[in-house]
């Protein structure tokens, strides 16, 4: 892993890239602390913030970890920050350096927030994430195309490869969401360019009630309900309040849309449960809490496919 005083260096020569900031006296310092569980904050790359001594202005800098190759595809990932930024939906994006991991971006930070389950409550802040990411889904393919099941394939097979800790009823969850991806390999499905994770945290909200999509590293092309699912999942733990949202995303309840999306829901706790087993065993990060985040992703995805609905959302998509 690269020292903290070389990442340091490498955040202030990206920074000098920008244009007026090259001959600016820098106090460069971490911007938040980092959190694998539960809500995976910072874990991608390492957060900073470059502060300009005379002025307070500010920038803030992601660096990818190197670890983040494990399941994360960075040229897409900051091709989809920079549209973000073009659209108005993230934050400004100065310096995307793939090569190098390192992103660097306005600073949203005095007067604004970062989302919580009780602002999902919401509705006209909820609607207004939809919206963002609908005006995403609008622009052209990205570079990487992955539907949530392929991934699911690929990181099980990563974890078996390394024979990584899993829960005991593993395979049982593989085997049932085989089945419902079988159901759906049926569905008719036009991709489109998503954001790829519904965690709340990466929702930015101003004190004037705007809202900024943050962390884009999941984005690729697939279904545009894949993404909804993604969001539900995670911001609603009751079926009403994500009917609901569905609803008001779509216009109108479809009942076969509503239950693929659901199923999207439920696939994802499974990708990211595997997502943070795999970084348990091989990341040198190891004071990280991963397995405990993919616990809780395992056992959500658990407690879904054991209800007795799962099967029959899978019959009637």
């Amino acid at each position: 892993m690269i020292s903290f005083d070389a990442q340091m260096q490498q955040v202030r020569s990206h920074v000098a890239a920008v244009p007026g900031w090259s001959d600016r006296s820098l106090v460069i310092e971490p911007a938040l602390s980092v959190l694998a569980s539960p809500s995976w904050r910072g874990v991608d790359g390492a957060p900073w913030r470059a502060t300009d001594k005379a002025s307070g202005e500010s920038l803030f800098v992601k660096v990818m970890d190197p670890d983040a190759a494990l399941y994360i595809d960075v040229a897409c990932g900051f091709e989809a920050a920079q549209r973000a930024s073009k659209l108005g939906i993230g934050p400004k994006v100065y310096v995307a350096d793939a090569a190098t991991g390192v992103l660097v971006m306005e600073d949203l930070n005095a007067g604004w927030r970062v989302g919580t389950l009780e602002r999902m409550l919401d509705p006209k802040l909820v609607d207004a994430v939809i919206a963002a990411r609908k005006r995403f889904q609008e622009g052209p393919p990205l570079p990487r195309s992955a539907g949530v099941f392929d991934e699911i394939e690929r990181f099980y097979q990563a974890v078996k490869e390394i024979n990584a800790q899993l829960p005991s009823d593993i395979d049982w969850m593989m085997a049932e969401l085989r089945f419902a991806a079988a159901a759906l390999a049926s569905v008719p499905v036009q991709t489109a360019p998503i954001h790829g994770d519904g965690n709340v945290s990466n929702i930015l909200i101003s004190d004037a009630g705007e809202v900024r999509l943050i962390d884009w590293d999941r984005a690729g092309n697939a279904d545009p309900l894949e993404d909804l699912g993604s969001l539900l999942v995670e911001a609603f733990d009751r079926e009403p309040e994500a009917r609901d949202a569905f609803i008001r995303a779509t216009g109108g309840f479809d009942e076969s849309a509503f239950n693929r999306t659901r199923i999207y829901g439920i696939a994802d706790d499974l990708r990211h449960g595997l997502i943070g087993a795999l970084l348990s065993a091989k990341s040198p990060r190891n004071t990280f809490e991963f397995y405990k985040f993919a616990s809780w992703r395992f056992l959500r995805c658990s407690m879904a496919v054991r209800e007795p609905r799962f099967g029959d959302m899978v019959r009637r998509v």
